[in-house]
């Protein structure tokens, strides 16, 4: 591990601990008992159903936007690390983590491996900021933020929107064939910048771009959907609009780059944050922030366990 890592791994730690005092220095203890004492068993797992449901549209899209025809349960498996690592790693190094997990057990290079988790990403942007926009118009008037929220999930839209159209990907590569010089650097860059274009194209015409983009936004749905179960789980009488709202300001907090490790500390802060913009003014939320964090966290265990027992047990047997 050289040098750079081992900064980011600390300043990771750091951030951490720092939001962890915080938050544990704002909230009482007995919060913690009372959230436990209305829990709803019944939308809890409900909940962890629609989660698991979008992480098997997740893994159904990296399926679509392979191209070298993995099988779905492959993915499932590569899913289910992809949970994990970013949710524990603090920020890019998960999705680098990634990348390599894809390129060491797909048969993608490097470049492909990194394009799909591109694309994924600005396809989850896309999603996230259409629902995210939609639900900022139909709140409340008075709700904290509201004004922002729309001019931020607009932007956002247009971003994602831009990054995914085939005309920009286009307009890179020979932006990059007209820059002067002809290095060997150059050279490799706009290879390789074609050879994604091609990728990109093939997908094209085979519908692959549309029917990722539903599963984005089903996905994004599925998402909404597990955090306004989960919240009904823990008595917060959400509507549907709050709970996405809700979501969308918390996924916003996750796109800024402080971020701990595991999660801990900062997106407890976040959940609490983004239950108060939503509506929620009680005097537990940054508890139940913590709670939500840990919920998702089980989640994603829940998943693992799903895609790493049957892998385990198929060796043992053999």
């Amino acid at each position: 591990m050289n040098i750079k890592v081992k900064k980011s791994f600390l300043l990771a730690m750091l951030v951490s601990i720092g939001f962890m005092i915080f938050l544990l220095m704002r909230v009482e203890w007995q919060q913690f008992s009372l959230i436990a004492g209305r829990v709803n068993v019944k939308y809890l797992i409900a909940a962890c159903g629609v989660f698991v449901f979008a992480n098997f549209v997740r893994a159904s899209r990296f399926s679509k936007l392979d191209h070298m025809d993995n099988t779905l349960i492959h993915w499932w498996n590569i899913n289910a690390f992809y949970n994990f690592i970013t949710a524990t790693l603090p920020g890019g190094a998960g999705e680098a983590s990634t990348a390599y997990v894809l390129k060491r057990f797909t048969g993608l290079n490097l470049l492909s491996a990194i394009r799909i988790l591109l694309l994924s990403r600005l396809m989850d942007l896309f999603a996230m900021s259409v629902l995210f926009f939609i639900s900022a118009l139909l709140i409340s008037d008075i709700t904290p933020y509201r004004e922002a929220a729309i001019w931020i999930s607009g932007a956002l839209f247009l971003v994602s929107l831009l990054a995914i159209l085939r005309s920009s990907e286009q307009f890179f590569v020979k932006m990059m064939q007209k820059l002067p010089g002809q290095s060997n650097i150059k050279q490799r860059i706009c290879e390789k910048l074609s050879e994604l274009l091609k990728i990109s194209e093939e997908q094209r015409r085979n519908n692959t771009f549309r029917t990722t983009l539903f599963q984005s936004i089903l996905m994004m749905i599925g998402g909404v959907v597990s955090v306004h179960l989960l919240l009904r789980s823990f008595g917060i009488d959400f509507t549907p609009v709050q709970s996405a709202y809700g979501y969308g300001i918390y996924m916003i907090f996750q796109i800024l780059p402080v971020q701990g490790i595991a999660g801990i500390g900062t997106q407890a802060a976040w959940w609490a944050l983004a239950l108060h913009a939503a509506g929620y003014s009680a005097p537990d939320a940054i508890a139940l922030g913590i709670v939500l964090h840990g919920t998702f966290y089980v989640f994603i265990t829940i998943i693992g366990i799903t895609a790493f027992l049957p892998c385990l047990i198929h060796r043992t047997h053999n």
